[in-house]
């Protein structure tokens, strides 16, 4: 019998404390599969180590480079110290042991356990329990992470990894905030020009001309850049400018997503005089005060039909829906944020115009192929949104349910407004049997 050509995979989730290249345990675990493989007469072909990565992920670089591998046919055996070095994810540690490894005919040991595929049944009755219990170990470890940070928090420490703008972390005392002195100066610009125009919009156009670097220019050490009011908003919302420690305003979705959710302003943690305020407590209230008085919040589901279809012709950037006593009317995003830094023009066009323009075409093209065959579809951006979308802007616009059987569909792509209002319509047509 040939001898198996073995890949050695180990993985560690955090560096030890001496801050080598690899961690002791890595080591470890490299000289006790070689001790096992060795026993046995065999040779490892390959080692796979992924220091400091966690097992709830399997985009991990060196076993990436182990799949690639076993793809390849260069690895027909993994070994690993126990199963929990394979993953600590149990949807994702049982695809790789009983569907992923078997197809492509590897064989998989984890000696610990005594894990080996090639044993038959094996333990593998108990193979679902032990991924559950690494699974649990994980979940338990997050929730043990997280509730220590949030102790942390509410004794109004510091945990993040880089200061909000305006501030740096006390080298001599840990979890405390210290003015920049190299960036203080952006984030009282910001609440002082916001209080002397009373917009947002406003605010964030002005810095862009007077050149003061934007949050990412000041972390780059660059100078310049375009503020957005989503930026010049999140500064003066935050209270850690007036001294109250503000934390906890984005979470994770889960321990195994990385994707975060915002966070209402109650659900924050705020600690209340911590650190050096950069700007008073009645100029933080007053900034609050026109902010609500001066925001707009759209009605819950109040979603315009053509967000996401309507594109400015020459620059690219979205056609924001601006309303007017006329009528709602569409506008270059870029030139509604920074227009008189002559970034782009207004491309100015009625919403209504965009809609009967886009009806017109749809009546002429159901009228062509017939009403049973066309779909009217968006198709870029809110990818999760576009099926549900699509159908309700094929009604709306058509007025009509299309039946079941569908032989065409006409996706709309987008609509590009030029400088002078004219309108060009992208369609794209593809096949579909119904």
């Amino acid at each position: 019998m040939a001898a198996p050509r073995v890949g050695l995979y180990l993985r560690l989730s955090r560096d030890d404390e001496n801050g080598r290249e690899e961690s002791m345990s890595i080591s470890n675990q490299r000289a006790f599969l070689l001790g096992y493989v060795r026993e046995r007469g065999w040779t490892a072909a390959a080692e796979y180590a992924d220091d400091g990565w966690s097992g709830t992920t399997f985009q991990r670089p060196a076993f990436q480079r182990l799949l690639a591998d076993i793809e390849a046919r260069r690895i027909d055996t993994v070994v690993t110290k126990d199963l929990s070095r394979l993953g600590r994810d149990q949807i994702g540690t049982l695809y790789y042991y009983q569907v992923y490894f078997p197809t492509h005919g590897v064989r998989y040991i984890a000696v610990n356990e005594g894990v080996d595929t090639a044993s038959g049944l094996g333990n593998s009755l108990a193979l679902p329990f032990l991924a559950a219990a690494n699974d649990f170990y994980t979940a338990d470890i997050s929730r043990k992470v997280r509730t220590a940070l949030d102790t942390r928090r509410r004794e109004g420490l510091f945990i993040g990894s880089a200061p909000p703008l305006g501030y740096q972390k006390d080298p001599a005392q840990k979890g405390h905030l210290l003015p920049d002195p190299t960036a203080a100066w952006v984030a009282v610009r910001v609440f002082q020009t916001y209080l002397a125009l009373e917009s947002v919009l406003g605010t964030a156009k002005a810095l862009t001309r007077a050149g003061v670097p934007t949050p990412a220019a000041c972390r780059s050490g660059a100078g310049g850049g375009v503020w957005s009011d989503t930026m010049v908003r999140r500064i003066l919302t935050n209270p850690t400018y007036a001294g109250h420690l503000t934390q906890r305003r984005t979470e994770k979705l889960g321990y195994k997503v990385n994707r975060r959710r915002t966070l209402s302003a109650e659900e924050w943690v705020t600690i209340p005089n911590t650190h050096a305020p950069l700007v008073s407590q009645a100029d933080f209230d007053q900034a609050q005060r026109l902010l609500r008085t001066h925001s707009y919040t759209p009605a819950a589901g109040a979603r315009r039909l053509l967000t996401g279809l309507v594109f400015c012709a020459c620059c690219g950037a979205p056609m924001a829906c601006v309303r007017t006593a006329g009528g709602a009317v569409l506008v270059c995003s870029r030139y509604r944020r920074s227009g008189r830094l002559g970034l782009c023009t207004p491309h100015r066009v009625r919403e209504a115009a965009v809609l009967q323009a886009l009806t017109d075409q749809l009546r002429r093209l159901s009228a062509e192929i017939g009403p049973e065959a066309l779909v009217c579809a968006p198709n870029r951006r809110k990818k999760a949104e576009e099926p549900q979308r699509a159908v309700q802007a094929a009604r709306r616009l058509l007025a009509f349910d299309p039946p079941e059987r569908r032989t065409l569909v006409t996706l709309v792509e987008r609509v590009l407004v030029g400088e002078r209002g004219e309108l060009e319509l992208v369609f794209r047509f593809r096949a579909q049997e119904g």
